[in-house]
């Protein structure tokens, strides 16, 4: 089981779950599990280790380059979404070389270790319907990767489910901080986020990222309170990182599944990132300022006040 030290300064949003309860549990069960998952807690399953692959990939030392150390591998697209990605394949398989693990024992793990992961995520979250299902190879040595928010480019689209395995052999070391809305409310004017208005959503959570605990490398700079986690191998954690924030201390191989669906399909659709994003503005402006900046944001209104511009600097004929 993970070990965990509480800091009593940060509430609490660890959920440890045992994985037999929740398993294609009651409706009570998985309306809770799902509830959880979706308000931005961490859930830690207990009673279950994660088997398929992980004899084998902690015998593959992927390189840290750029490109290369988070790889989409799938085989079967009717499951998945989509069709393999060649390109992605053969970054893998180009590390095999100085291995003794062949192509074949490595497609095959890597297809069993999808089986397992998908298999799994539909035992605990069985309502969920997904338009793409990404199986995500990360097996390089990760050391301080400062606390930060989440901010994928698909966010705007879609909302996602997203399931961690520490598939190497030592722990993997995170801390996590306050929510969203926590950090949010501490910096908002500080971090001039009303400007982040009308685009991308993934901008707000950089932008509050940034205001809040600094780049990726100033781990540590920033005295806000955490909790510590060390996952052990084998172990499995659900988390929607866009909500939580969350720091890599230490870890080399990991599997990430980033399972992507529409946002009808959430229990609770005010849980969309984006609903967030805008019911946070909206919050901390308050209703009038936030719809006057909302209107002015708009594109078509941009593009109408460049046409009037351009016809005001225009010779008369």
């Amino acid at each position: 089981m993970a070990k965990i030290v509480l800091n009593p300064r940060v509430p609490n949003r660890i959920r440890k779950i045992d994985f037999r309860q929740y398993a294609n549990g009651s409706a009570t069960d998985t309306h809770e599990l799902t509830r959880w998952y979706e308000n931005g807690d961490l859930i830690i399953l207990s009673n279950y280790r994660f088997q398929a692959g992980r004899e084998v990939f902690h015998r593959v030392p992927f390189p840290n380059k750029r490109e290369k150390n988070k790889l989409i591998l799938t085989l079967d697209e009717a499951r998945h979404g989509e069709a393999p990605r060649d390109d992605e394949w053969a970054a893998a398989l180009e590390n095999l070389e100085a291995t003794d693990v062949s192509t074949e024992e490595f497609r095959e793990t890597v297809r069993q270790a999808n089986d397992e992961l998908l298999r799994l995520s539909d035992q605990l979250f069985p309502h969920y319907r997904y338009s793409k299902r990404f199986c995500i190879y990360n097996l390089t040595e990760m050391l301080a990767h400062n606390m930060h928010f989440d901010s994928p480019q698909h966010a705007a689209d879609f909302t996602q489910l997203r399931a961690f395995v520490n598939i190497d052999t030592f722990p993997r070391i995170w801390r996590i901080g306050g929510t969203l809305e926590e950090m949010v409310g501490d910096c908002y004017h500080s971090a001039d986020l009303k400007k982040t208005i009308g685009k991308h959503p993934r901008m707000f959570s950089r932008q509050t990222t940034l205001s809040a605990f600094g780049d990726r490398y100033e781990s540590g700079a920033h005295p806000y309170p955490m909790h510590s986690i060390a996952f052990q191998p084998g172990e499995v954690w659900f988390l929607n990182p866009n909500m939580l924030a969350h720091e890599v201390v230490y870890g080399r191989r990991i599997m990430d599944g980033v399972f992507l669906f529409e946002a009808s399909g959430l229990q609770n659709p005010k849980r969309f990132y984006p609903a967030i994003v805008d019911r946070l503005h909206r919050k901390h402006l308050g209703p009038l300022q936030h719809c006057w900046r909302r209107w002015r944001s708009h594109e078509w209104l941009q593009a109408l006040r460049r046409r009037l511009a351009n016809a005001r600097l225009r010779p008369p004929t």
